[in-house]
C-alpha cells in the first residue's frame, strides 16, 4: 500500500478517504435492516476498525515479514490465527453477538476474510510492480554505464588518430597545421558539450562529419574524391552521439586516398527512417576493414544494439576494391 508517485499526506489521506467511504456505504446498508441509530453506529465502527486492522497487520507485517522471508507455515498460521482473533473480539467485546451463535460468527468473518485476501492481493501486485520497476532501473542501469564505457573508448581512439595527423604536419611545418588545430578544437566542443544524453541533433552530428571530412583534407598530401549529400534531415532529428564517426575513421584510414574515392549519403525519408551509405576504395583485400579497424566497427555494433534493439540493420560488404556500410535507423 506504499506510493512513490504521490506524497505521503496524500497517500494517507486516501487511506482515510477509503475507510470514511466504506463506513458511509456500510452505515447506508445497515441502516435499512435496524432502527436502532446506536447499533447501526456500533456495527459500523466495529466493522471498519476490525476490517483495516486485518488489511493492515497482513499488509504490514505477515506478509513482509513471513510470507516474504519464506516462512510459509508461520504465515499460514498466523494469518488464521490473525483471522479467528479479529472476528472473536468483534463478536464479544463490541458487542455484536446475534441469537443464532453459526449465523453471527459467519457473518461477522466475511469482512474480515474478505479484507485478508484483499490486502494479500494487493500486496503482490505492488511487489510485482516493484521487481518490475527494479529489474528495469537495473537495466537502464547497465545500458547506461554500458554505453559510457564504450563512448570513453571511442572518444581516445578518435582523438588519438587525429594528433597523430595533425602531428605530422607540424613535423613537416605544413602551413594547414592551423586550421587543422581549429577544426580539431571545434570538433571536441562537439564531442564534449554536446554529450549531455545519448541523442543530439542530427543537424549538429552532421556538421560534426564535415568539419572531420575538411580536417582530413587538410592533412592529405593527395586529393581524393570526395562525396557527402545528405537530404531530408529536420531540426526535430535526432541521432546517438557519434555514431556515424566509426565509419567515417574507416574509410579514411584504410580507404585508398591516393586515387581513389569516398562517397557518403545520407538521407531520411517521410517515414523517419535514416539511410546511411558510405563506401572507400580500397588498396589491397589482404584484411578485412573490421579486423584493421579493431575496436572501431565492434565498439559502434554494440552502441547500435544498446541504442537501437530492432530498430536499426547495418550491412558491411567489401570486395577487392571497395569497402562498403550500409545502415539502416528507425528514427520514431
Amino acid at each position: 500500500m506504499k506510493n512513490n508517485v504521490i506524497s505521503r499526506p496524500a497517500f494517507y489521506a486516501l487511506h482515510v478517504l477509503f475507510w470514511i467511504c466504506y463506513g458511509v456505504i456500510l452505515f447506508a446498508s445497515l441502516s435499512n435492516w435496524t432502527r436502532s441509530p446506536d447499533a447501526v453506529w456500533k456495527a459500523v465502527i466495529s466493522d471498519v476498525l476490525t476490517s483495516s486492522s486485518i488489511a493492515y497487520i497482513n499488509y504490514y507485517l505477515l506478509l513482509p515479514r513471513l510470507y516474504k522471508k519464506s516462512r510459509y507455515s508461520a504465515y499460514i498460521l498466523a494469518s488464521i490465527a490473525l483471522v479467528v482473533i479479529i472476528v472473536f473480539l468483534r463478536v464479544y467485546f463490541l458487542g455484536m453477538s446475534h441469537m443464532s451463535v453459526t449465523y453471527t460468527y459467519f457473518i461477522r468473518s466475511v469482512p474480515a476474510i474478505g479484507f485478508y485476501l484483499i490486502s494479500t492481493v494487493i500486496w503482490f501486485f505492488a511487489n510485482l510492480i516493484k521487481a518490475q520497476r527494479n529489474e528495469m532501473e537495473l537495466r537502464n542501469n547497465q545500458l547506461a554505464s554500458e554505453l559510457k564505457f564504450l563512448k570513453l573508448q571511442l572518444s581516445p581512439h578518435f582523438l588519438f588518430n587525429t594528433l597523430n595527423n595533425i602531428y605530422s604536419m607540424a613535423y613537416f611545418s605544413d602551413s594547414n597545421t592551423a586550421p587543422a588545430i581549429m577544426k580539431l578544437s571545434g570538433m571536441m566542443r562537439h564531442m564534449l558539450y554536446e554529450d549531455q544524453g545519448m541523442f543530439v541533433s542530427l543537424s549538429k552530428e552532421i556538421s560534426f562529419m564535415e568539419n572531420f571530412i575538411e580536417l582530413w583534407r587538410l592533412k592529405l598530401d593527395e586529393n581524393p574524391v570526395i562525396i557527402f549529400k545528405h537530404k531530408g534531415v529536420r531540426e526535430s532529428h535526432e541521432i546517438a552521439h557519434l555514431i556515424f564517426l566509426v565509419f567515417l575513421e574507416n574509410a579514411f584510414k584504410h580507404g585508398n586516398t591516393i586515387d581513389g574515392s569516398i562517397e557518403i549519403n545520407l538521407h531520411i525519408n517521410a517515414g523517419d527512417q535514416l539511410f546511411f551509405y558510405i563506401k572507400n576504395d580500397v588498396i589491397d583485400a589482404r584484411k578485412t576493414a573490421e579486423e584493421e579497424s579493431g575496436v572501431g566497427l565492434t565498439n559502434v555494433k554494440k552502441r547500435l544494439n544498446l541504442i537501437y534493439p530492432g530498430k536499426h540493420e547495418l550491412l558491411m560488404e567489401q570486395n577487392a576494391t571497395s569497402f562498403e556500410v550500409k545502415l539502416t535507423i528507425d528514427l520514431k
